[in-house]
C-alpha cells in the first residue's frame, strides 16, 4: 500500500502513475509536442458556453456567428429578427428583394396570400389571375363559380354541358338519363338499352341462354355457353 493512500485506491494510482511515466516519456521524443491550450477567447458580444467541446462560445441574440466574431444582424426596414436571432424576416405583406423588404402590390379585387412566394396574392372569388390584375370571371348562363384557380372558374348546372364559353342544355334521347361524366355524352342509357351511336338508345334484344350484365346496357352468354354473333351456343 502506498503510505497514506487506502488501500482499495493504490493499485488505480499506481496505474495512473505508470501511465503519466509513458506520456512524459512520449511527448519527450524528438518531433512531437504537446498542444499549450491558452484561456479561452470570446469575442465581443459573444458569452461563454461553459461546455467542454467545440469554441467554447456562443453569440448574443441579434448577432451572427462568423466562427471568428459576432456581427450585428442588420434589419432591413418592414422586416424583423428570426426566433434564433441570427437573420431576419420581412413583415406579412412584404417579400425578400436585394437584402430588402419590398411591399406586396396586391391589385384590385385581390388579397395577400399567406405566403409570399410566387405573386404573394390571389384574386377574390369570382376573379381570376392575369397577369398582375384581378380580371372577373364570367359565368354563362345555367353555369356557376367554382372554388378552383385553374381552368375557366365555372362550370355549368346539372342538365347542361360546355359547349366554347356556354352551357348548353344536355339533349337526352328516349330511354336514357342523366349522368356525370368527365368525357363522353352526360347520360347513360336505361337498364335493357344500350347506345351504338352516342344519340340514341336501343332497346337490347337478349338471345335465350343470355342475360344482362350489371350496368345493364349489354348482354352475356350463361355458362358453358358461347356467343356467336347475336346467339348463346354450345
Amino acid at each position: 500500500m502506498l503510505r497514506g493512500i487506502p488501500m482499495q485506491y493504490s493499485s488505480m494510482v499506481a496505474q495512473n502513475g505508470r501511465l503519466l511515466l509513458i506520456l512524459s516519456a512520449l511527448f519527450a521524443m524528438p518531433g512531437i509536442a504537446a498542444t499549450q491550450v491558452g484561456p479561452l477567447v470570446v469575442p465581443d458580444n459573444g458569452y461563454a458556453s461553459g461546455a467542454s467541446y467545440g469554441k467554447g462560445w456562443h453569440c448574443e441574440f441579434g448577432y451572427l456567428d462568423t466562427r471568428e466574431a459576432c456581427v450585428e444582424t442588420i434589419v432591413p426596414a418592414n422586416g424583423y429578427l428570426n426566433s434564433r436571432g441570427n437573420g431576419w424576416k420581412c413583415d406579412r405583406g412584404f417579400r425578400v428583394e436585394n437584402e430588402q423588404c419590398a411591399r406586396i402590390i396586391v391589385p384590385e379585387n385581390g388579397y395577400l396570400a399567406k405566403s409570399s412566394s410566387g405573386a404573394g396574392w390571389t384574386c377574390d372569388r369570382g376573379f381570376k389571375a392575369s397577369g398582375d390584375s384581378c380580371q372577373r370571371i364570367k359565368v354563362p348562363a345555367n353555369g356557376f363559380l367554382t372554388n378552383s384557380s385553374f381552368g375557366s372558374g365555372w362550370e355549368c348546372e346539372r342538365g347542361y354541358s360546355v359547349s366554347g364559353t356556354a352551357c348548353v342544355a344536355v339533349q337526352l334521347p328516349a330511354n336514357a338519363y342523366r349522368v356525370e361524366r368527365s368525357y363522353g355524352p352526360d347520360w347513360q342509357c336505361e337498364r335493357g338499352y344500350a347506345s351504338s351511336d352516342s344519340k340514341t338508345c336501343n332497346k337490347l334484344e337478349v338471345p335465350a341462354n343470355a342475360h344482362l350484365i350489371r350496368d345493364g346496357n349489354d348482354w352475356k352468354c350463361n355458362a358453358p355457353y358461347s356467343k356467336e354473333g347475336q346467339l348463346c351456343i354450345l
